[in-house]
Parts: structure tokens; C-alpha cells; sequence
């Protein structure tokens, strides 16, 4: 120790020539691991961009296709058809934009719910001049049931959104009722719609995504409110919103309501069409409706009175009608029913796409 005392500044010397010795055979160590691990990734290049230039075979027997000039100007052809023919698409979804139906961006809850109302009694107006009949225990609310039976309610949010609604239940009420043949019977039962302002959609990422959270004001399933099991909607692709229609009344009545939808420019797509037998009571009411009317047709001494649920009434009873034969008559041999439709609609939209984060800070400067 005193050696070392003797000689400080020596020994002093000696360890620091030590330690940097051994830092710099640690450096040395280092860089060479960082080129070995180097000349790794560019072998690994070589091999790659080697694979791409020799080129890859789709299948047994065929040609490799390379990454050379050629196919790389094929591929951005490629890339530029699927860009058109993904906007072609875009566009036969969203369909004319002189036909969108487009909510009122301004409308306020208050001023909203006073417009449901106003629309809810137009409707009802319009069917009862045109001799439609609605369920006599409950008339239908066209989907707004919370707010025309709850007073001093109005929607909370999405005021565009549900005022869109409304302007596609008065397309799809106006369209059903213009559908019924002349004399034929119609009843609508309700116009259901989807909830969007009563529900909190789970955002992607979360436990259930794309569900109804717990918190939904859903469940207090309104007699006009549903859930559709059945949609076009795809996230990020395609918005929809959805539409019940629930009717009595024969067969051309469905197919004439259905025709002039499809052939509505709009862009409405059916998502499907469920047919069943009217109800005792519905039955019971057009019968009280026709034998309310028959006497007023004709003297029954002198005229066979048609049926309600026929089309086509009865010839009077003359000479000529009374010498045909049994081959000329016409005899009904099914009797016509009324029947119970229930047909869900479907409004496409195509969401508006989000520019890139780089793109959103260039057009911003």
C-alpha cells in the first residue's frame, strides 16, 4: 500500500489506461455485433429484392410474374380501375344526389318535436281523406310514439338524423297509401323505425363493439321502436337506417308499395318482406265498414251487392245476365283474405371518408 502510496500518480495512470482499454474493447465488440447484425439486413434486402426480380409463381405451371417496369405500371393500372370502380359503387349506393333525403342541420330538439307532431297528424290526415283505416285500439305514431304521447318530450340528439327520419316515413306513408287499389281495404297497424337518438352505439375498441351500451334508453321498447336483426349496414362502408312498415290489405297492395319503392330513385333497398293472416278483429272491422256501405249501393231487388272484399261488383240482375249459362258466369272459387305485411326498408347512405392525419395538416396550412 505504501508502494502504491509512493507511486500515486503512476498507478493512477496505469488504471485509467485499463479502463480505457476495456472501453475500447467493448466498442470494438459492439460495432463488430452492429455489423455482423447489419450485414444480416442487407443480406436479407438482397435476397428479398433478388426474389422480387427473379419473380413469384401464383401456381404449378405458371409464369413467375417480376417486379419489373411492366408490372409495376399494371399494378398501378390496377390500383387506379379499383379506385374507380370502388367510387362507381359508392355512388349506386348513395344514389342521385337531386333524390338524397337530408335532415335539417339547424332543428333543435323543441323545434324537432313540434315538427313530429305536425307531421304525425299530417299523416293521419291524408290516410283518413283517402278511406285508410288504422288500428282502432291505438293509431300508429309513424315511429315517434315517446314524443306525441309523451308531452314536453323531444329528442335529445341527432337532431338531423331524426329529422331525416321523418322525411323517409313521409315518402314510405305516402307511397303505401298511393299503392292501394282503388276500393281495395288498407290498414296500417305502425311505421316502426330505428332509435338512433336513444341509443349509445359502443365504439370500436371497447368490450361489444357495435352493440347497444347498458345504458340505452332502448329498453323502454316503445310499441313503435325496434332493433333490426336484419341490415345492409357495414361499418365504415355503408350507414343505414332502418324502417318497419306493418300493414293489412291484399297482395297488389304489397306489390305495388314494393315496385314503387325499388323505383323510386331513392337509394332504399328491402331487406325483407314477411307475410301472415289478418286478425279477427281487423277482418271484423272492414266487415262492419262494408255492410255499413251495401245499403247505399242499389236497391236489393234489383242489384246482387258485391262483397267489400271483392274487386270487381256484381253485374244488376237483368234478362240477359239472368239467361246465361252456368259456363258464362263467373264463379269465385277462392275467397279472397286479407292478409298482414310486414315489410322492413332499409335508407343507404355512404359515410363521408376521413382524410389522413397528412393530408388534414396540408390542407390546413
Amino acid at each position: 500500500m505504501n508502494a502504491f502510496k509512493k507511486n500515486l500518480v503512476f498507478n493512477l495512470a496505469l488504471i485509467m489506461l485499463g479502463g480505457l482499454f476495456m472501453a475500447g474493447l467493448v466498442g470494438a465488440y459492439l460495432a463488430y455485433a452492429s455489423g455482423d447484425a447489419s450485414t444480416k439486413d442487407l443480406k436479407q434486402k438482397v435476397d428479398l429484392e433478388g426474389k422480387l426480380l427473379r419473380g413469384h409463381s401464383f401456381g404449378p405451371g405458371e409464369a413467375p410474374v417480376s417486379l419489373n417496369d411492366d408490372n409495376v405500371k399494371a399494378a398501378q393500372s390496377d390500383v387506379a380501375e379499383l379506385g374507380k370502380h370502388r367510387e362507381s359503387l359508392r355512388a349506386s349506393i348513395a344514389g342521385s344526389p337531386d333524390l338524397a333525403i337530408v335532415g335539417r342541420p339547424t332543428t333543435n330538439g323543441t323545434e324537432l318535436s313540434a315538427l313530429l307532431r305536425e307531421s304525425v297528424d299530417g299523416w293521419r290526415t291524408l290516410a283518413s281523406s283517402q278511406g285508410v283505416k288504422f288500428s282502432p285500439n291505438e293509431p300508429t305514431s309513424f315511429g315517434f310514439h315517446r314524443y306525441i304521447h309523451n308531452q314536453g318530450t323531444s329528442p335529445k340528439r341527432e337532431f338531423q338524423k331524426v329529422d331525416q327520419q321523418r322525411q323517409i316515413i313521409d315518402l314510405l306513408v305516402r307511397q303505401l297509401i298511393e299503392s292501394r287499389p282503388a276500393g281495395s281495404p288498407l290498414l296500417i297497424e305502425s311505421v316502426d323505425r330505428e332509435p338512433i337518438e336513444t341509443f349509445v352505439l359502443i365504439p370500436e375498441g371497447r368490450p361489444g363493439a357495435g352493440t347497444y351500451g347498458p345504458d340505452s334508453e332502448i329498453a323502454r321498447n316503445e310499441v313503435d321502436e325496434f332493433k333490426p336483426q336484419r341490415t345492409l349496414a357495414q361499418p365504415g362502408l355503408v350507414d343505414a337506417l332502418s324502417f318497419r312498415v306493418r300493414f293489412v290489405g291484399y297482395t297488389p297492395t304489397l306489390r305495388t308499395f314494393v315496385n314503387r319503392i325499388r323505383n323510386s330513385g331513392r337509394p332504399v333497398a328491402i331487406t325483407s318482406v314477411d307475410v301472415g293472416p289478418s286478425t279477427p278483429e281487423i277482418e271484423k272491422l272492414f266487415s262492419s265498414v262494408a255492410s255499413a256501405a251495401a245499403p247505399a249501393a242499389a236497391p236489393a231487388a234489383a242489384t246482387v251487392l258485391s262483397s267489400f272484399f271483392e274487386q270487381t261488383p256484381a253485374a244488376p240482375v237483368t234478362a240477359a245476365t239472368s239467361t246465361a249459362t252456368a259456363e258464362e258466369r263467373r264463379v269465385s272459387v277462392v275467397q279472397r283474405k286479407l292478409s298482414a305485411f310486414i315489410v322492413q326498408i332499409d335508407y343507404l347512405s355512404v359515410p363521408e371518408e376521413k382524410a389522413a392525419a397528412g393530408t388534414e395538416g396540408e390542407i390546413n396550412k
